[in-house]
C-alpha cells in the first residue's frame, strides 16, 4: 500500500470518527465541525510529510484554503462577541 493510500485512508477514518463523536455529543454548530476537521487535516498532513514536491504543493494549496476558512470562522465569532457587548 502506497503512502498516498495510507494518507487518504487515515484522513477519512479520522474525519469519520470526529464527525460521529460530534454527532454523538449532539453538537449542532457547523463551525465546530469545520474547525475540528481542519485541525485534524492539518495534523495528519504534517504527519505524512514524505510526499513528493508536486503533491506537497497541492496539499499546501488545500491547507491554505482550509486555513482561510478557519480564519473566516474565527473572525465571524469575534465579530459576534464584539457585537453582543
Amino acid at each position: 500500500m502506497s503512502i498516498y493510500h495510507r494518507y487518504l485512508i487515515f484522513l477519512v477514518l479520522v474525519s469519520c470518527l470526529i464527525d460521529i463523536f460530534l454527532a454523538f455529543v449532539k453538537q449542532n454548530d457547523i463551525a465546530v465541525y469545520f474547525t475540528i476537521n481542519v485541525i485534524a487535516y492539518l495534523t495528519i498532513t504534517m504527519l505524512f510529510i514524505f510526499f513528493n514536491p508536486k503533491t506537497r504543493r497541492i496539499l499546501s494549496v488545500v491547507s491554505v484554503v482550509y486555513l482561510t476558512g478557519f480564519m473566516v470562522i474565527v473572525a465571524l465569532k469575534i465579530l459576534g462577541i464584539m457585537h453582543l457587548k
